[in-house]
């Protein structure tokens, strides 16, 4: 009985140890459990956040590059309306009173002049423009000069139930400067008149009386085309907000949208998101420096573009698996207690594969971002080197030395009617574009950076080493060969190529894409790839497209230097070195350079240094050459660059005076130590942004704070002085008097 008591008690304390163990055991392996799949839980959500932030800023960036754009537009009227304030004509017509003799005579001269323009037609998305003379009643426009009421009831055929409200929105300033909606402020219900319109009092642009407006005819179709970022039609949104409040442009928010719910949202990072029960989108806001609008837009929710549900289910799934299993493993482990680290990778695996699945998604969003960047480097908008660094390592270009060129291809249709672009084997334009970005990835054997221009196009960014730079165009002139002949021959499409100049540096790469459009234009069936080398220069024919007067005044206003002098430096190589052009044909070549100058000089803001101004134009009367040309291009870049640093340095410098006014040694000396600037160019500066100097500037706050505390406080009046900034009682009491005519006693007896 005794043996078999102790036998008892050794597997009784067995079992309580095996208990103990397995508890602690199960303890162990449940918190290293939970440890994982909080880990996994944190990875899934983490890159699910990941995705949804790479989408909403594809987004943003597609809508900053329409905003681009659209201000452009925007800049470009007002330019067009500065220039008509140059016309000598123009001016004498607009202030007449009565249409005399006189005023017809000089308005048709003006019309004949303005019917050559096609200058405001051949940038703008527009039908057509007039200007309007409120004193004669009368309308000019490169076709008519004619009484309003003909132009509106006979011309244009408007309805005459709105012809109240037509002249209305000419002549009230509160519509000016607004796209405005026919149908917004009328009541016609008919939609033939569906356009958009755009008025300019030429009064805010001219420093004398200008009694004439100027209206801008939009297409609405082609100004949606211009917002590419309103995805789905019909159920797209901008509206576009002046810093008044006031709206300037809203597009399809009739349609499903509420202005006013849109504007009350609260965004977070920029965006929001909106559901008013008939539409269900994310709403993103963007300010724009240049102009002070502020731009809301809708797109299609991340979880409508982005198949989650899936994920969702596939994350369930695992997590389930991991719980079933780990919960398994716990109790096999502690039972046997072996191989844990085996399970446990095992359970780690399926972790990472999860994680894989999600980074799919993320790679998905790639395309379009390399989209993005290739099409801001083909058209020239990298203002810095960073930048270009920064889309080199994105788009993972390689190492240098390297040349980079762009390839402009053009496909069509072999069989039939050319403008039917889908062959008769192909079954819609989704399948046709696969087809093309495929052949291109594998005739080319390299990553595929490219965008569309338009339908039917392709720019493509290449790159080669430096050793096989002379040599690289013939290689893209055999691939290009051997691809058109796949194509031909599998899908019956004709297919021709442009190619422009190698060049070394990324920033410069647009120079090649400007060269590889104008190449295509050479091609034909027996040429069907072009280089830009072998384009015969003709000695007769200066070169300065539209192209390069509208990048050149971009670049001036952006104060992009480095770019302008490259773009100089394409202009000489082209004109001088290449076509040596005779003495007749340069002179109206820099005739054409000053005009875009002096476009870029009237487009200054208002408040440039007059001094500064004063020197520009006297370079626009000097002897024209090429150098003069690029010495004023120069210059106009650093007035627009200096006019931005010197506005926040003042308003940097306000922020440091209303911080630091209590101290006594505040003054020209301490502020110039404090941002590294000259005491004079500080005090010339300052008064000019802030209409005073410094002294006074620094005084009347001190006093509005001395009265401030003496109605407001029970300050001793022996500690006022000091708590103002001053050091000395009788100076202090000498400004107060000065400025509000009694010493601070009295106040301080009026107050009580």
């Amino acid at each position: 009985m005794i043996l078999n008591r102790k036998k008892a008690v050794k597997n009784t304390n067995s079992t309580n140890g095996n208990n103990s163990g397995m508890l602690k055991m199960v303890t162990s392996y449940s918190i290293f459990l939970l440890a994982i799949l909080v880990l996994f839980l944190f990875i899934y959500q983490s890159t699910l956040d990941n995705t949804h932030d790479s989408y909403n800023l594809q987004k943003e960036t597609t809508l900053i590059n329409n905003v681009e754009l659209f201000e452009t537009d925007l800049h470009i009227m007002e330019v067009y309306c500065r220039q008509l304030l140059q016309e000598n004509s123009f001016r004498k017509i607009m202030n007449m009173e009565q249409s005399d003799t006189t005023f017809i005579e000089q308005g048709t001269d003006l019309q004949n002049r303005l019917a050559t323009d096609i200058y405001l037609e051949s940038l703008l998305p527009i039908k057509e423009s007039f200007c309007y003379f409120p004193l004669t009643d009368y309308i000019l426009n490169g076709t008519h000069l004619l009484t309003r009421q003909r132009f509106y009831e006979s011309i244009q055929s408007y309805p005459l139930e709105e012809e109240e409200a037509w002249i209305t929105c000419q002549t009230n300033s509160d519509f000016h400067k607004r796209f405005l909606l026919f149908e917004d402020f009328s009541s016609y219900p008919t939609a033939e008149w569906d356009f958009y319109m755009y008025i300019i009092n030429m009064n805010d642009l001219f420093y004398m009386d200008a009694n004439a407006t100027v209206s801008f005819i939009f297409d609405p179709d082609r100004l949606n085309e211009l917002f590419d970022c309103i995805t789905a039609p019909g159920n797209g949104f901008l509206t576009v907000v002046a810093e008044d409040g006031s709206i300037v442009l809203s597009i399809n928010e009739r349609h499903a949208y509420d202005v006013d719910s849109v504007l009350a949202l609260n965004f977070n990072s920029g965006f929001s998101s909106y559901d008013n029960g008939k539409v269900k989108a994310t709403i993103g806001k963007y300010f724009s420096d240049n102009t002070g609008y502020t731009y809301y837009y809708s797109f299609p929710p991340f979880e409508e573009t982005v198949n989650t549900e899936t994920l969702h289910y596939i994350f369930l799934l695992v997590f389930a698996l991991v719980i079933i299993g780990g919960g398994f493993l716990v109790y096999h482990f502690s039972r046997r207690n072996i191989q844990p680290i085996i399970e446990l990778g095992q359970e780690l695996h399926e972790a990472v594969e999860a994680q894989n699945l999600l980074q799919e998604v993320v790679d998905n969003q790639r395309p379009i971002i390399c989209t993005s960047y290739v099409r801001q480097l083909l058209s020239g908008a990298v203002k810095s080197e960073e930048e270009a660094t920064y889309i080199h390592d994105y788009l993972d270009l390689g190492g240098a030395p390297s040349y980079y060129n762009v390839l402009y291809v053009v496909i069509y249709n072999n069989s039939g009617d050319n403008t039917e672009i889908l062959p008769s084997s192909i079954s819609s334009p989704e399948e046709l574009q696969t087809i093309i970005t495929n052949a291109l990835k594998n005739f080319l054997d390299t990553p595929l950076y490219y965008f569309s221009p338009s339908e039917r196009t392709y720019s493509i960014l290449l790159r080669c080493d430096a050793d096989k730079e002379k040599d690289f165009v013939l290689e893209i002139g055999s691939v290009i060969s051997r691809l058109h002949d796949y194509m031909l021959d599998t899908y019956d499409i004709w297919l021709f190529a442009g190619i422009g100049r190698n060049t070394d540096s990324l920033m410069n790469v647009w120079e090649s894409y400007q060269q590889a459009t104008e190449a295509v234009s050479y091609t034909t069936k027996n040429y069907i790839f072009f280089p830009y080398e072998f384009i015969k220069k003709k000695s007769d024919v200066f070169y300065y497209p539209p192209e390069i007067s509208t990048k050149l005044i971009h670049f001036i206003s952006s104060g992009n230097t480095p770019q302008v002098l490259e773009l100089f430096n394409l202009i000489h190589q082209e004109n001088i070195e290449e076509r040596s052009l005779p003495i007749n044909l340069l002179k109206y070549l820099l005739s054409d350079i000053r005009n875009t100058l002096l476009k870029a000089r009237f487009a200054l803001p208002s408040n440039t240094d007059p001094e500064a101004v004063k020197k520009l134009d006297e370079l626009f009367n000097e002897h024209l050459s090429f150098k003069l040309c690029e010495d004023i291009a120069l210059t106009l870049c650093d007035l627009f660059t200096n006019e931005s640093e010197d506005n926040n340095l003042a308003a940097t410098i306000e922020k440091y005076i209303a911080k630091n006014y209590q101290d006594p040694s505040l003054g020209l000396n301490k502020i110039s130590d404090e941002f590294q600037i000259s005491e004079s160019y500080f005090s010339h500066m300052f008064k000019e942004k802030t209409g005073v100097n410094f002294s006074t500037y620094l005084e009347n706050i001190r006093m509005t704070e001395a009265a401030r505390l003496i109605r407001e406080t029970d300050i001793s009046l022996n500690e006022l002085y000091i708590a103002v900034g001053y050091n000395n009682a009788n100076s202090f009491r000498r400004a107060f008097k000065k400025v509000y005519g009694v010493t601070p006693s009295s106040m301080r007896d009026t107050a009580k």
